[in-house]
């Protein structure tokens, strides 16, 4: 079966703007997306852009009366810290403060998760 010449060059336009289309949907990802790595230790990253502080907390309201399990208010409290940190645009945050007393089961105590944390945006 032959393919006449001007067939195949309109099957080559098509390709490419297919490629330039696919590149760009790529390129174009919602900063939502991207990932932050959160760190521990003495200092933050070497050779970073520090962006600001923010707080993580498993708490969505004062008045919330948390009966959520540990490992949901855990998840919660780095989620809300890694989004904290997207909205300044950034991609690391080296955690300098944690309270973490809501891994025990003490009555009338408060259960909130919290860690605070400089935000860096590493190339």
């Amino acid at each position: 079966m032959r393919v006449s010449k001007p067939s195949c060059q309109l099957i080559k336009i098509l390709l490419i703007l297919l490629i330039i289309i696919g590149c760009a949907k790529v390129s174009a990802q919602p900063e939502e997306s991207k990932t932050v790595t959160i760190m521990l230790g003495k200092s933050g990253p070497e050779g970073c852009e520090l962006l600001g502080k923010v707080t993580g907390s498993s708490k969505e309201s004062e008045t919330e009366n948390d009966t959520t399990s540990y490992t949901a208010r855990l998840i919660r409290a780095r989620s809300n810290l890694t989004n904290e940190a997207k909205k300044l645009g950034g991609n690391n945050v080296h955690i300098i403060y944690s309270n973490n007393s809501g891994k025990y089961e003490i009555p009338g105590a408060d259960k909130e998760i919290i860690h605070i944390g400089n935000v860096y945006r590493c190339h």
